[in-house]
């Protein structure tokens, strides 16, 4: 079926993210498939999650361990072994060779073991239960999220209707603190996808304004004020970047402000996102290749907007001001050229060396209005350099920042959603490049070390007494090879835990 008008960026609703029913579960009810560990220490396999039920499903035919070794089960990470029992099919997923188990442990494993009954059969009708002994709420938080997780991915632009991926999922666990995590991993998970679906939405379908339009109606039931300014606000205000950026486009740009303020916060976290909703390079511009996946340089944009919803819908009590800007890089007769200066927010101007460094000067002008909000902590998130990528390959994320606590700060957060990122420096020689002959800052230097000229750049725009960490994304969120563990081809929503567990961490 051809797609119809009504794919237009107006009937893309991010309400309509489908994620299964999950639930805690006592036992293994209508189990369809059950999904266990096996971790292996000292050169032998323990399975993890086989409860006394399932084990008795195995009946006389010996031990549930038993059967999966001599089915070739491993407790290497991720690998999956297969058994059929009656009417129930065991999915033992390996989670390597450490009794010790962290959240990302089961996390992976669930999304693991969901992703491959998806895989095996048609989702739709099946019961999958997870049994991974967490009982714990940050263990069950892990688990929902990486079983939601890994039950959706790229949603095809079609005319068919689309199919829940399956049925309901059940996580063994019964306490308290595990209803908590559940409901934690849900709302987690959920902005994860929506981020994922923005991302992953053609540029031709998601231009500034229309991203604008879908948050409101994403954040139409949240505690969440929303301020977006045009075209004339945004000349009015002076924000020359955004303006030059987005200049050569048909579809001029935006500044969108969100504001979620509980009575009891005492913290203060900025949060501000690329928006690029296509990147074309302007006058300099990308090759072929790289010009088909420049839909997804307004990741940032979307983990911003979607980690702020769920802070809210989480009830943290911190203050969350989140900016994205937004642009459309096109060339025209009004695109800007290499050679302009251009005038910042805070009335820096800047010579465009490169206009294929359009990222750092949006997130120059949004940096420089973050300043007057007076944040307790300020972070950007941006796909932001091709030589972050160099640095650290595909799946690992680049980290700078205004010191070491606050590097720190953001490290452990990462650590706690399980995601990857690497503290790069800013040194001074990266600062001393900054100066341009013609105007006060030059946006690019020569291709050597370009990511933390890039941090450099954004660091100038931070008021020196904030603390401020800077993320470049632009390797993990976009997955350029098969799906594995909980995350899919194509768009990932990198980053959007890490902001929610910094956000977790500024409550105490």
């Amino acid at each position: 079926m051809a797609i119809q008008p009504l794919f237009d960026s107006s009937h893309f609703d991010p309400g309509r993210v489908v994620l299964p029913d999950i639930e805690l579960v006592r036992g293994l009810g209508k189990a369809t498939d059950v999904v266990i560990g096996i971790a292996g220490s000292n050169g032998r396999s323990t399975l993890v999650g086989a409860t006394s039920e399932l084990e008795s499903k195995v009946g006389k035919a010996g031990t549930l361990l038993g059967l999966l070794l001599d089915q070739g089960a491993s407790h290497a990470a991720d690998e999956v072994t297969e058994l059929n029992l009656p009417g129930l099919r065991v999915l033992a997923v390996g989670m390597g060779g450490d009794l010790d188990l962290h959240p990302e442990d089961l996390r992976r494993a669930a999304g693991v073991g969901v992703r491959r009954v998806l895989s095996i059969v048609n989702g739709s009708g099946r019961r999958i239960v997870v049994s991974l002994d967490a009982d714990a709420e940050t263990q069950v938080q892990a688990v929902s999220e990486g079983a939601l997780l890994g039950s959706t991915g790229f949603r095809k632009l079609t005319g068919e209707p689309a199919e829940s991926p399956v049925a309901s999922i059940g996580i063994i666990g019964s306490s308290r603190t595990a209803q908590r995590g559940l409901a934690a991993g849900r709302i987690t998970a959920h902005a994860v996808c929506v981020a994922r679906d923005w991302t992953n939405l053609p540029a031709n379908l998601l231009g500034p304004n229309d991203l604008v339009e879908q948050t409101r109606g994403y954040l139409k039931d949240a505690k969440i004020d929303i301020e977006a300014l045009d075209e004339r606000a945004l000349e009015k205000a002076g924000y020359g970047g955004i303006l030059a950026v987005g200049g050569g486009s048909a579809r001029p740009p935006r500044l969108l402000r969100l504001d979620y303020r509980p009575r009891a916060a005492k913290r203060h976290l900025v949060l501000v996102g690329k928006g690029i909703t296509y990147d074309s390079g302007g006058y300099n511009l990308k090759t072929a290749e790289s010009l088909t996946t420049m839909k997804y340089d307004m990741a940032g944009a979307a983990d911003v907007i979607t980690a702020t919803k769920a802070i809210a819908d989480l009830g943290l009590s911190v203050h969350v001001t989140a900016y994205a800007p937004l642009a459309e890089s096109m060339i025209s007769g009004s695109a800007y050229r290499p050679g302009d200066v251009l005038a910042i927010f805070d009335g820096s101007t800047v010579e465009n060396i490169d206009s294929d460094c359009e990222g750092r000067i949006v997130l120059a002008d949004a940096l420089a209005r973050a300043n007057a909000d007076q944040p307790d902590m300020l972070v950007d998130i941006a796909t932001l350099t091709g030589a972050c990528m160099v640095a650290l390959g595909t799946q690992v994320a680049g980290l700078m920042a205004s010191d070491d606590a606050t590097a720190d700060r953001l490290l452990d957060a990462a650590e706690a959603a399980g995601e990857e990122f690497w503290q790069l420096p800013i040194t001074e020689h990266a600062r001393k490049q900054l100066p341009s002959e013609v105007a006060d800052l030059r946006s690019k230097a020569n291709r050597y070390g370009g990511a933390l000229f890039a941090g450099a750049f954004l660091q100038h725009f931070v008021n020196d007494q904030t603390s401020w960490a800077h993320l470049d994304i632009a390797g993990p969120a976009w997955n350029r090879d098969a799906a594995h563990d909980y995350v899919p081809a194509q768009a990932t929503g990198t980053g959007i835990r890490t902001l929610v567990a910094l956000a977790a961490s500024m409550t105490d």
